[in-house]
């Protein structure tokens, strides 16, 4: 493909080159959800203050919204495609509190000022405190919705082709294969790849339809920066980085080594020369302390809702097959401490004997045993337990553990002691910190993920463990919980 062929496939295959639709999409799936969750808060409001509260307030109040919107463009939530999901959190829940407490404070401030007395104020049936009252509730649904809507929207928007920048790969090789794939399969993170720049490149190719040059080519990047790509992903290029990192307005590196990068990762200057600084953030016992704090009040948050739901599936297990209730196996927990992970159980009493049969008679049932130490369509398992398992209803049971601090809503996958061998030298780092109810297992694939997967994510989720990490993966839990993606 010459100059003239490869400007005429940019221009074809990527009308626009700029992430101003991109984010104007998710201005208006923002504000819908926001006009939304108001509306919800003064809903819940009016039910039980009617004469105080109406259709005709929300309407008043919604002049406010073009100020909270105003706020998330600052925070630099659009265009939305180049921004880490933990960061998304973050930003949404700093903002949303902003904005909504803002709010509040005008609307009572104001009140007050009328009534010139606080006393006045608190005494009498005040309109202001139920409006109040209705943003306040609505700040939780929006701050849990916009988070949830972020990556849904993403996803549907990544369907259009105004969706997204188009991005220039370069790298020497196949050093940006596994980059370049996991894009192809994700196109709602915005990048795609137009181009190859290959420092090692000797003649002109293709990679998935994606055209390859070499950086001597001065047609070939002549035409792209004509055509006003912004975007370059940097995979062991091995050649000189100046002219690329002034070229582009977004350039991101990327390195064989990830285990190496953290997102705690900052520059230290050691006299003059230039080193990383790496911190594991879940080796503090400051953090280790936040996040105890939050797994108790997430439990005393929803603890009205999972009582009766608790009470039902008791119920239901007992009178659909025979057995105990619960089931209880060993698995190890912080510092190599065995304990015991309760479920409600959705096998058939005679599992093991089932198992030792399986085993001993399907050679390829044995061999995925080995590997998963799981079964696709597992015989033993009972019709109700599939329910329970797909629905991931089955690991309720586990809050108990969370409560006595065995365990947390949050953290790496809970083993076996015969599945320790396979963590190698990671294994007393994994087990540093209480295993989760959910984690980055659970939200990439659950059953589908193998071991090397699994423990490339636990420590990824301990080098770079915040609040926000933890509450992205809690949001995203109960969409993977939802759709039932990889339970089985």
């Amino acid at each position: 493909m010459n100059a003239k062929d490869f400007e005429d496939y940019l221009k074809k295959k990527y009308p626009q080159t700029s992430s101003f639709f991109s984010g104007l999409a998710l201005f208006f799936v923002d504000a819908i959800v926001l006009l939304l969750c108001i509306s919800l808060g003064f809903f819940i409001v009016n039910i039980f203050a009617r004469d105080s509260i109406n259709f005709k307030s929300f309407i008043n109040y919604s002049i406010f919204l073009p100020f909270v919107l105003l706020v998330f463009a600052s925070m630099g939530l659009y265009p939305g495609i180049m921004i880490p999901p933990t960061e998304e959190v973050k930003k949404f829940c700093t903002s949303t509190f902003l904005c909504f407490a803002g709010i509040i404070f005008c609307i009572l401030i104001t009140d007050v000022e009328n009534k010139r007395s606080i006393g006045r104020f608190f005494l009498k049936d005040s309109r202001s405190i139920c409006i109040s009252l209705a943003f306040f509730i609505s700040f939780p649904i929006a701050t849990i919705l916009l988070s949830a809507m972020r990556e849904f929207s993403k996803k549907f928007f990544s369907k259009f082709s105004w969706w997204g920048v188009p991005t220039v790969i370069y790298c020497a090789d196949k050093s940006a294969d596994l980059v370049i794939d996991r894009l192809l399969n994700n196109p709602y993170l915005g990048y795609h790849p137009a181009v190859i720049i290959d420092s090692n490149c000797k003649e002109d190719s293709f990679y998935k339809d994606i055209p390859i040059y070499s950086p001597d080519n001065i047609e070939i990047i002549d035409v792209i920066h004509k055509f006003n790509i912004k975007t370059a992903i940097i995979c062991d290029y091995k050649k000189d980085l100046s002219p690329i990192m002034t070229k582009y307005r977004y350039t991101i590196s990327v390195s064989k080594s990830q285990s190496s990068f953290t997102s705690t990762q900052q520059l230290k200057d050691i006299a003059g020369i230039i080193g990383f600084s790496s911190i594991h953030n879940l080796t503090f016992k400051a953090n280790l302390f936040f996040k105890r704090i939050l797994d108790l009040f997430l439990i005393i948050f929803f603890l009205p809702l999972l009582i009766p739901i608790f009470l039902i599936l008791s119920i239901l297990v007992k009178i659909t097959s025979k057995g105990p209730i619960f089931y209880g196996h060993k698995r190890i927990g912080k510092n190599g401490k065995t304990i015991k992970c309760w479920k409600f159980r959705s096998m058939y009493i005679d599992s093991e004997e089932q198992l030792k049969k399986i085993l001993a008679e399907d050679p390829i049932r044995r061999e995925e045993w080995e590997r998963d130490r799981k079964f696709v369509n597992d015989p033993r398992v009972t019709k109700f337990g599939k329910i329970l398992r797909k629905t991931s209803l089955d690991e309720l049971p586990q809050l108990i553990s969370i409560f006595l601090g065995e365990m947390s809503f949050v953290g790496p996958r809970p083993v076996t002691e015969s599945e320790l061998s396979k963590y190698g030298v990671y294994r007393d780092y994994v087990l540093s910190v209480s295993p989760g109810l959910s984690g980055m297992w659970q939200i990439s694939g659950r059953s589908d993920t193998g071991y090397e997967e699994r423990i490339s994510l636990d420590t990824f989720y301990i080098q770079n463990w915040s609040i926000w990490l933890d509450i992205w993966i809690l949001i995203k839990t109960v969409w993977v919980v939802l759709v039932g993606r990889g339970a089985y």
